[in-house]
């Protein structure tokens, strides 16, 4: 049975690629469910999915998700714009004939398209005023994190009003059950504190794509988790294989204190047997 019979064969026209639609349209537990469905009727052994990740459309509006299995598999489905056609599955990282149908996954697949379909992209106008406070020679890099939604936010807190000497901060998680995490505070450089934040989340987090979860304009902030033991662990230990996360929450506040409060007050209704919240990242 195809994907978009599995989910009901009815979306709503958004993108021309009606399998997208229909994907798009149910719960990430549904996505997870079909897309488990999907692969195991080709005959691959993934138990269940625990991951599902949009990587974006090409020119001709075939769109890719990313997935991992609780087995450790990942795979890259390509979704084909024409109604009831079949889907394919390559293993991330296997060679392809062509582009985006295998190679590297979690990750935006590139083109136009890709940055159009990209989750809290914003348009160039608003980008380019939020980056207008960078150096000359960052000041592309940065809009381009910007329309693909991967870390600058356009607010108040982009106003021209800002004071000289303005410090910066950024907060990136990933998606349940991994529990990884970037922080970074108190830079004028707004690009930079981005970047920073990203890059320690990604070197935590592999291949699994990291989220941006919020800025921080001359005030502290804070990430909590609640987490709990991974049932295939032992024991759990500072190694995320052997962890599990259940929620993560930020805090703002006018000192690092105030900023851990306001963050663990928000993690602990995900406390019970097992599962516990705890401060992984804070700073003015």
């Amino acid at each position: 049975m195809g994907l978009l019979l599995m989910l009901g064969g009815q979306a709503l026209a958004q993108t021309g690629n009606p399998t997208h639609d229909a994907l798009q349209a149910r719960s990430d537990a549904e996505r997870r469910q079909a897309l488990h469905q999907a692969v195991r009727s080709q005959g691959d052994q993934c138990n269940s999915v625990i991951l599902a990740f949009h990587a974006g459309m090409d020119g001709q509006r075939n769109a890719f998700w990313d997935f991992r299995c609780a087995d450790g598999a990942q795979y890259r489905a390509r979704l084909p714009s024409e109604r009831f056609a079949a889907v394919a599955f390559l293993r991330c990282g296997a060679a392809a004939p062509q582009p985006h149908h295998g190679g590297p996954c979690f990750q935006a697949v590139t083109g136009q398209a890709a940055q159009v379909a990209a989750s809290g992209a914003g348009n160039e106008a608003s980008c380019r005023a939020a980056c207008g406070r960078q150096p000359a020679a960052g000041q592309n890099q940065c809009v381009q994190r910007c329309l693909s939604g991967q870390g600058i936010e356009v607010g108040q807190q982009a106003a021209a009003s800002l004071p000289p000497g303005t410090r910066f901060g950024a907060m990136y998680m990933t998606d349940q059950p991994v529990a990884a995490y970037g922080f970074a505070n108190g830079n004028t450089d707004r690009l930079a504190v981005n970047m920073a934040a990203v890059r320690i989340c990604q070197t935590l987090a592999g291949q699994v794509p990291c989220k941006f979860h919020g800025e921080l304009v001359n005030q502290c902030g804070a990430i909590a988790m609640a987490i709990s033991r991974h049932p295939r662990a032992l024991a759990m230990t500072a190694d995320l294989s052997t962890q599990v996360l259940n929620l993560a929450t930020t805090g703002r506040g006018a000192t690092r204190e105030a900023a851990e409060a306001d963050a663990m007050q928000a993690c602990r209704r995900a406390e019970g047997p097992g599962v516990q919240c705890r401060i992984v990242a804070g700073g003015c």
